[in-house]
């Protein structure tokens, strides 16, 4: 091996090691928490943690290979032991006070450390008010200490290693695959969704699932996406802005008008549709033939004819459903685990009220964070594509969606704890569209009818099980789909799309013709089954007697408002409407979206 070689292999081990040596830190500093924890869950806070070390060791390394690569062309290479030196001597105390302000504020904060404390520090004086003296000086103590330990062991062991002398363009090939592996572990792998905090969750302990984050990683990529919502839309005075929110909110103590279940306590079985928009579904005056078996199931259910996705982002539509919580405008609030653990999520109201959840999904669950929010939405089981033979994968996405209906029919063929929640993520009608069928050239439409074949399927084996009788179904899609393309991001047909309830817990078959959204899914369910929905304060109840009718749906940097009546589009980076069929509407939509982020600004 090179000396060049030799090197790198040194520099990239020396962060790995000094990240894995502050994860035994992190969880001793924190021993309250830790300390019920046995040593198994502590060395999975290590063993799951240990792709985002590598990751924030490569960022860290990365500098370094170009700079090797680039000595190898010079004979004198003075200046390489100097840049190395001094590019680590400004780079470790920068992430040793990362990781100490980490192990500072985590007790306060609740959440492994990002850009926030930026903000504070605007006010200084106020920002280290919180702190004792004490404090503030045994903090700096324990990073005067880890700084010593920590530039003594460079110092040492780059003194030992460095004896890279000369030229060597043979080094450009292995340069090469060191490149190759930077970027490997700074992605987090080759497949599709990249590092995220996510990636490291393995817990239903919170606590654990932080404690496996890098916090210089999550700093920098905090940095990297750093978003101020607070004052993002100011449209109005807060006070004016309040009074208007305060006429879309569900009143306090109205009352559901409709009961639709035969039972209080029914097992549910939520089918989130990848990318179902209404103008592929005959049953909403779309088009003929794509949809045949939900369009004929619509008619022994309850069928939401105006109901509307709340974004066009699958980690967004997840956070309308589950949560009841409005998707932004220029964001998504799954990719902030520290904003999303702090919103209510109704899998979490069910599993409080008794019921077993288990999600499944055929993909990549770490896409987006999807998984750290799965996790603390209450899901004890989640099934991804590592459950999935090869013979069951498509080229692309992950399991085909025939196999993810197949596997909860195996499961409920089980004996089932009752009563269970279970939801599932369909994904192949999203592109590349891969599907083991052809029925039509359009490969959006040709996709939405694979998978609404084997929906066709999954009902129709339900039906064959004693649990059909107690068990609601809800097929909802997760947003829309640009079909046909002369359709734009804002057009209100972008946005509806179908929601159908079904199964034997229902007592009678329905068309709901109120104007609602994927949000208003959290409240109504839990008043269907008398369970408390007050933390959800974006949310409505559709059969609420006094509950305000109008759907809101987000676009970039712009959003739709949905009445009874009237349509109202608003581009907020053009300041200017796209169709406004009532000025109150837009109004009223300005302060919602105004109401939204201040809201999100304070998680």
């Amino acid at each position: 091996m090179s000396d060049r070689c030799k090197y790198c292999l040194f520099y990239f081990l020396y962060w790995l090691s000094l990240f894995l040596f502050l994860k035994p830190i992190f969880l001793l500093f924190h021993w309250s928490d830790s300390s019920a924890f046995s040593l198994g869950e502590w060395w999975g806070v290590v063993y799951h943690g240990l792709p985002m070390d590598l990751s924030a060791a490569a960022y860290f390394s990365a500098v370094v290979v170009l700079a090797l690569l680039v000595s190898s062309f010079f004979s004198d290479n003075d200046w390489l032991d100097r840049l190395i030196k001094g590019y680590t001597y400004v780079v470790l105390p920068l992430a040793l006070l990362v990781v100490v302000a980490d192990l500072a504020l985590y007790s306060y904060w609740g959440f492994r450390i990002d850009s926030t404390p930026l903000f504070y520090l605007k006010t200084p004086k106020e920002a280290l008010a919180s702190a004792t003296i004490g404090q503030f000086v045994g903090m700096l103590l324990l990073l005067l200490v880890m700084y010593v330990v920590a530039f003594w062991l460079f110092r040492f062991m780059h003194k030992r290693v460095f004896k890279i002398r000369g030229r060597n363009v043979f080094y450009v090939l292995p340069s090469l695959l060191f490149a190759f592996l930077i970027v490997f572990f700074i992605r987090g792998g080759l497949g599709v969704s990249t590092m995220n905090a996510g990636r490291v969750y393995f817990s239903n302990s919170v606590f654990l699932n932080h404690a496996a984050i890098n916090p210089v990683w999550n700093f920098i990529y905090s940095l990297s996406r750093n978003d101020t919502f607070e004052g993002r839309y100011s449209y109005y005075s807060e006070e004016e802005a309040a009074a208007y929110f305060s006429e879309m909110v569900e009143p306090a103590s109205d009352s559901t008008t409709l009961s639709l279940l035969k039972t209080s306590r029914p097992n549910i079985i939520m089918v989130i549709l990848e990318s179902f928009g209404s103008t592929s579904c005959e049953a909403l005056g779309g088009e003929k033939g794509v949809m045949p078996n939900l369009s004929s199931l619509a008619s022994e259910g309850v069928l939401f004819t105006r109901f509307y996705a709340n974004s066009f982002r699958t980690d967004r539509g997840l956070v309308a459903l589950l949560s009841g919580y409005p998707a932004q405008t220029t964001t998504s609030l799954m990719k902030y685990p520290n904003k999303s653990q702090n919103v209510a999520k109704f899998p979490l109201s069910l599993k409080n009220a008794g019921y077993n959840l288990s999600f499944y999904y055929g993909g990549d669950d770490n896409f987006t964070n999807m998984r750290s929010y799965l996790v603390m939405s209450g899901f004890e089981k989640i099934v991804n594509e590592d459950d999935f033979s090869s013979d069951e994968m498509s080229e692309k996405w992950g399991a085909y969606d025939h196999a993810l209906f197949r596997r909860v029919i195996e499961d409920l063929r089980q004996p089932q704890q009752t009563p269970f929640f279970k939801s599932l993520l369909t994904l192949n009608s999203h592109e590349p569209f891969d599907v083991p069928m052809h029925r039509f050239d359009n490969e959006y439409l040709n996709a939405v009818a694979y998978t609404d074949s084997c929906l066709g399927v999954f009902v129709s084996d339900l039906k064959q099980m004693p649990l059909w009788d107690s068990t609601l179904v809800i097929f909802v899609a997760d947003h829309a789909y640009r079909y046909p393309d002369t359709l734009s991001g804002s057009d209100e047909a972008r946005h509806r799309i179908p929601m159908l309830w079904l199964g034997g817990a229902l007592n009678d078959t329905l068309r709901v013709d109120t104007v609602a959204s994927q949000i208003d899914l959290a409240r109504t369910l839990l008043s269907q089954l008398d369970i408390d929905a007050s933390d959800f304060k974006f949310s409505k109840n559709i059969f609420g007697k006094n509950s305000p009718k109008f759907a809101f749906y987000a676009f970039n940097d712009g959003f739709g408002m949905v009445s009874d009546s009237a349509l109202s589009i608003y581009d907020c980076g053009a300041e200017k409407s796209l169709v406004e069929m009532d000025s109150t509407l837009t109004i009223k939509g300005k302060a919602y979206l105004q109401s939204l982020f201040d809201d999100l600004s304070k998680r």
